[in-house]
């Protein structure tokens, strides 16, 4: 039985650190572990006034959109269930507030998480299998209903390491596109958005021949940048079954060289906030999340043509990484409390709320048939830009493998990657040290 969110925990939870070393819990695989079953939820009646702590990452336009969403829900669902926000800063910070307060008490029903925090959870047993509730005949999802979810947003919900399981739903979902401002792109004799990495290259040198500018502000967190150079030449950086990785291999070696010389012939530079950057013309391009298309609309307004593409790309079948957190469940000896939030959660993946969520901000929608409401068809009749990072982008976002160990490893690389960029590692060096550390995490890491 899962293991209320109450009880004493273990010493990864209650020492704070980042990665779990044992699994405590049973099987997430195994349907006997759920505290819940069909029939079980089934029998449930909610009585009125239920409430659930819900906390979440949101804030700016998003944090508008999330309480415009979650009052909405107040006021209309049907079993008088009222959801507390709660806005917890970074998803690192989210993390690390969750795992405190199942340590020490006041945990939330509800939080977001990514695929890396949802094994990190799971391994200690103190998260609810969704598969029960989406199963019931009373408050289930139907079959059109899942399969109206799109492909990769789905198979998040339920990636390999669950063992079978649903174990999350979805939130919000973003990927990694490459913005570009077209009106300097004319200026300096650029056609189009770079088709590969040696254009990427090229296009960079050529920005900053005709115009001054750098090609390209990146963030200080340069590992999903990697990543997904790594991806695009059809490499997997790590494979968390076999505690085996790519670093080493010479498309990652390319993708670090590549990097250091973009900073080394100042073509590209670090910036805390790289939207600035590009919004504000003081570079042509920004690698980045397609869920800040809103705020460039509203930044940029009139001041010059921009839109947003696929980075580049070397394989035959395009990739980029996907983005945005999901749902989970905290488990607890309230099964009113566990029903309550599930209810939450399948309203918030559904095609009307989806599709307000959308409109309101930038990241795509979970299910297909919210792009045929009126309210999102219209919003991106009217924002070509979001309308390009759903069609050109979104459609070809895959996550990175899941992992318990996957916090630990964006952390290592990042920090790796960002002593390549100043000069302070070679290629090779880095390579190898990501390589020794990721496989060290990896083979001390849970598999669930």
């Amino acid at each position: 039985m899962s293991m209320s969110k109450r009880a004493a925990l273990p010493s990864f939870l209650l020492a704070g650190t980042l990665l779990v070393t044992s699994c405590s819990g049973g099987d997430a695989g195994d349907p006997g572990n759920a505290a819940a079953s069909t029939e079980s939820i089934d029998g449930i009646e909610l009585p009125e006034g239920v409430e659930i702590d819900f906390w979440h990452i949101q804030a700016t336009i998003y944090g508008e959109a999330m309480t415009e969403m979650v009052q909405e829900f107040n006021a209309t669902n049907e079993w008088g269930i009222v959801v507390n926000e709660s806005f917890k800063g970074s998803y690192q910070e989210l993390n690390q507030a969750v795992r405190a307060s199942l340590a020490g008490g006041g945990a939330p029903d509800v939080s977001m998480a990514y695929e890396n925090d949802t094994l990190e959870y799971v391994a200690n047993d103190v998260i609810e299998p969704l598969d029960p509730y989406i199963e019931s005949e009373q408050y289930g999802v139907p079959e059109e209903d899942m399969a109206d979810m799109v492909d990769g947003v789905l198979a998040r919900q339920q990636v390999d390491a669950y063992n079978g399981s649903t174990l999350s739903w979805p939130h919000g979902n973003s990927s990694m596109g490459m913005y570009y401002n077209a009106d300097l792109f004319a200026e300096a004799g650029i056609d189009a958005p770079p088709a590969d990495w040696d254009e990427f290259l090229d296009q960079a040198r050529q920005m900053k021949d005709e115009t001054g500018l750098p090609y390209s502000a990146m963030g200080t967190g340069k590992n999903g940048i990697y990543y997904n150079m790594l991806r695009s030449k059809g490499i997997t950086p790590y494979d968390p079954g076999a505690a085996t990785t790519e670093f080493t291999s010479p498309e990652s070696i390319e993708s670090l060289e590549l990097l250091a010389l973009l900073f080394e012939e100042e073509l590209a530079y670090t910036a805390a906030d790289t939207e600035q950057e590009f919004t504000n013309e003081r570079t042509a391009t920004e690698l980045g999340t397609t869920a800040r298309t809103s705020t460039k609309i509203e930044q940029i307004q009139d001041k010059f043509q921009w839109s947003v593409a696929l980075t580049p790309q070397e394989t035959a079948e395009p990739i980029t990484q996907l983005y945005g957190g999901n749902h989970v469940i905290l488990s607890s000896d309230d099964p009113e409390q566990e029903l309550a939030s599930w209810l939450f959660m399948r309203w918030f993946a559904d095609t009307d709320a989806q599709s307000i969520y959308a409109a309101r901000t930038g990241y795509s929608p979970a299910v297909e048939s919210a792009l045929d409401t009126e309210l999102l068809s219209t919003n991106y009749e009217e924002n070509p830009q979001k309308a390009a990072a759903f069609d050109n982008v979104f459609v070809n976002a895959q996550i990175m493998p899941p992992t318990a160990a996957g916090n630990a490893i964006d952390d290592m690389v990042t920090g790796i990657v960002e002593e390549v960029v100043l000069g302070r590692l070679t290629p090779q060096e880095a390579a190898e040290r990501m390589d020794a550390e990721a496989t060290s995490l990896l083979a001390s890491a849970p598999q669930n």
